[in-house]
């Protein structure tokens, strides 16, 4: 639990503050980049994150030199992750910056902005440093005064892209949510990774394939620094660069859950006002609800932040030329959404209702969502609308056909968990000899 000490910033002030702070420092404001762009050897539907920033093609050497100082707000999606935590949404956003600056002068201003700017008290944070990297240990001790119990020496910092690039060692900024702990044992390695406990978690009945539940992980990492030194081939061993530079972002979500008091980004206003509509859609407190209906609630709408805004910066185009993956993983999203809808009673479409609480939170930073919003309406609604329709036809039937389940686990990439619950909730049957001869006579 993040306590409360200091007054609560609303994201969007957030935002402007970062932004202005680096532009104050000589530091040129790039515009956030639509995720269309197609940075060369980096596939958009990798199995990590989607970028927006042009920060590969500056990794390669190609575009926005490390001397010509920026920074970015940067849209990420994590189209494949298989496990969203209360620290790792599907759709977020990094505030950005870069430049061939020293690390004395980019921890300088990290710990600046960090404990003058957003007012973050000083003995609520910790830095981990990789081993090798004595400067920045030395940066930190000697220079900025953190004392020596709260920095960590992590074999985790060390940043390095794939397939190939600039890489480097990196040092981050992490809120503690429990310095009564004590330091002697703040290197463990949930800890400082904020792991998840998955065996012990994965039993649990309100625990999703791709959520979990309330985590009590005691370091929130929101600033990460990175001093790329190297190149990084697909093959062989790294190489120097000719000059060294350094790549920072600070994580939205993570830094509003801190400056707003509350436990975890979906309480934040980022998303929360959108947990708050598919609840008065649903007839349900949120507060009073028991885990597994919250479950439902940021399924709803961590998936329909994501699908807004992919969907607006294609939607200029008709669907049938947008790449086939982006197509696909925006319909994997929307009929997790309704079944998830449905979980919670919902029997009529809210995707509307979402879409425009979603336009609200965002339009500030990214204006084109307000002003593509009846496309955007319009392509997702009909979307959702074929969920809709998938699902009540095997209601009607009685059965959950083999055909269905082929389609939720092959094309929609949804947990048996929820899955069973919309069986059970409805009163169905689930056809099992159907889906195994639909796998074919290779599978037992």
């Amino acid at each position: 639990i993040i306590t409360t000490i200091f007054t609560a910033m609303n994201s969007n002030k957030i935002r402007q503050q970062f932004l202005s702070f680096y532009a104050a420092k000589g530091h040129q404001t790039l515009p956030t980049v639509p995720f269309l762009v197609k940075p060369p050897t980096l596939n958009l539907m990798s199995k990590s994150n989607m970028w927006t920033l042009p920060f590969h093609p500056i990794s390669l050497g190609q575009q926005y030199s490390p001397e010509n100082h920026s920074t970015i707000l940067q849209k990420h999606i994590s189209p494949n992750i298989q496990v969203l935590t209360q620290r790792h949404p599907t759709f977020f956003e990094m505030l950005t910056h870069w430049g061939d600056y020293s690390k004395q002068q980019a921890l300088t201003w990290a710990w600046e902005i960090c404990t003058e700017i957003y007012q973050l008290p000083p003995s609520r944070l910790v830095v981990s440093v990789d081993a090798i990297d004595t400067e920045s240990i030395a940066i930190w001790r000697d220079k900025i005064g953190i004392p020596e119990e709260r920095i960590i020496v992590s074999r985790w910092n060390f940043w390095r892209p794939h397939p190939h690039g600039h890489c480097g060692p990196s040092t981050r900024i992490h809120y503690d949510c429990y310095p009564e702990r004590g330091y002697e044992l703040a290197a463990s390695f949930e800890d400082i990774e904020f792991k998840s406990k998955e065996r012990e978690y994965s039993d649990r009945p309100d625990t999703l394939l791709y959520l979990l539940p309330e985590e009590d992980l005691r370091f929130l990492s929101f600033y990460h620094l990175v001093f790329m030194d190297s190149e990084s081939p697909p093959y062989g061993n790294k190489t120097p660069l000719k000059t060294n530079y350094i790549a920072a972002g600070m994580n939205l979500e993570r830094l509003a859950a801190i400056l707003q008091g509350v436990s975890s980004f979906y309480e934040t206003d980022l998303i929360f006002p959108i947990i708050e509509t598919a609840a008065v859609v649903a007839g349900i407190d949120y507060d009073r609800s028991d885990n597994l209906t919250k479950v439902d609630l940021k399924v709803i709408a961590d998936h329909i932040r994501a699908a807004v805004h992919l969907s607006a910066d294609y939607i200029f185009k008709p669907p049938q030329r947008w790449p086939l993956n982006i197509h696909r993983q925006i319909k994997i999203w929307l009929m997790r959404l309704v079944l998830h809808a449905q979980l919670l009673g919902i029997e009529h479409s809210l995707i509307e209702l979402l879409i425009a609480n979603t336009i609200t939170l965002g339009e500030t930073f990214y204006p084109h969502l307000r002003t593509q919003q009846t496309e955007i309406t319009a392509f997702l609604k009909q979307q959702e609308a074929y969920c809709w329709q998938l699902l009540q036809n095997e209601r009607e039937r009685g059965i959950a056909t083999g055909y269905l389940l082929d389609q939720f686990f092959r094309n929609y990439d949804c947990s048996i968990k929820p899955i069973n619950r919309w069986v059970s909730q409805k009163g169905l049957t689930i056809d099992w000899d159907g889906y195994n001869q639909m796998l074919g006579p290779e599978i037992d």
